[in-house]
């Protein structure tokens, strides 16, 4: 990141450009800043207008704020030596800033029910307050259809296979309901890198930059999809993917539905959300990697992905 970005944001936000460590971001650039005085550890992102706008991230900011006003577990938003959740920088950024939230990433002490448990209580409550969700005029986050990763129709057009698949999932996708109990605003990446989970198994939510509209089923398939990835990356594996998913699924929808409504239809919709999900990941790879530069791993991913969609292997047997 060039050192002017940083300096505006830090100005922006009365913080010392020296004290920010980079930890990590995909799209975007994101930042530690240390507790100090009576402030607590913060977070600020930095997000270039290449990915979002700044009314974008104004609009994901608002819902977020509007989940935390409501009970759930979201980092607070922070403002601006101007009072402003969102400050332009330099180079076609724009910062944002939030309190750290407490815990840490899950590791392999914290996956047990309790945390699973909670898991689908977080993303139970997310479902039913955005039936209640009024957006900001003229501030609002897209669609599905308006994201090109999530839009299949980027595929590239001479991978004729592929691109079936991603019309048939298309023409399948535009059959299902699209009522406020079971479409709205939703999260779209709840994996376990998006949450932090304290020792008492609590959890809060974050990085809420893919929030779109979609189908609450098509939320939950992103964290389903996710746990079987790190299931399949195990080296040593006790027991079948398909009971560890019973389990895992027995757990997560105990917590749900103690929340919201779980309709049967997205279970029966469940496998074909899945591969769905999967053809959105390889979509992604497309639109944001170069095959001629994709390192060893990557091209491996790729490819496995690529065999996996044109053969079209169930995810999810259960």
């Amino acid at each position: 990141m060039d050192q002017s970005v940083l300096m505006a944001a830090s100005d922006a936000f009365g913080l010392n450009c020296k004290w920010l460590t980079h930890i990590g971001g995909n799209v975007n650039d994101v930042y530690n800043y240390p507790a100090e005085n009576s402030n607590p550890s913060r977070i600020l992102r930095l997000t270039h207008k290449r990915w979002r706008n700044e009314d974008e991230t104004a609009a994901e900011l608002h819902f977020m704020n509007y989940l935390y006003a409501n009970g759930v577990s979201v980092p607070k938003i922070l403002t601006s030596q101007a009072g402003r959740w969102v400050e332009p920088a330099t180079n076609g950024y724009h910062a944002c800033m939030f309190v750290k939230a407490p815990g840490h990433t899950p590791v392999g002490e914290d996956w047990n029910s309790n945390m699973v448990v909670n898991w689908g209580r977080l993303i139970g409550q997310m479902h039913i307050l955005t039936q209640s969700y009024t957006p900001l005029e003229n501030l609002n986050r897209r669609d599905w259809k308006q994201e090109s990763w999530m839009d299949l129709r980027q595929l590239p057009q001479k991978e004729k296979i592929v691109c079936h698949r991603a019309t048939e999932l298309l023409t399948w996708l535009n059959t299902l309901p699209m009522c406020s109990k079971n479409y709205g605003l939703v999260h779209c990446d709840l994996h376990a890198r998006n949450f932090f989970v304290t020792d008492e198994g609590a959890l809060t939510a974050f990085d809420f930059d893919d929030s779109c509209y979609h189908w609450f089923a098509y939320d939950i398939a992103v964290i389903l999809y996710s746990v079987i990835s790190k299931f399949n990356q195990q080296e040593r594996k006790r027991e079948s993917l398909d009971d560890y998913m019973s389990l895992f699924l027995s757990s997560f929808l105990k917590g749900y539905q103690e929340i919201h409504h779980f309709d049967d239809w997205w279970l029966e919709a469940m496998p074909r959300f899945l591969k769905y999900r999967r053809l959105v990941v390889y979509n992604y790879l497309h639109q944001r990697y170069d095959w001629k530069t994709a390192d060893k791993e990557k091209k491996v991913k790729w490819l496995s992905l690529k065999a996996e969609i044109e053969a079209d292997e169930s995810i999810l047997t259960i």
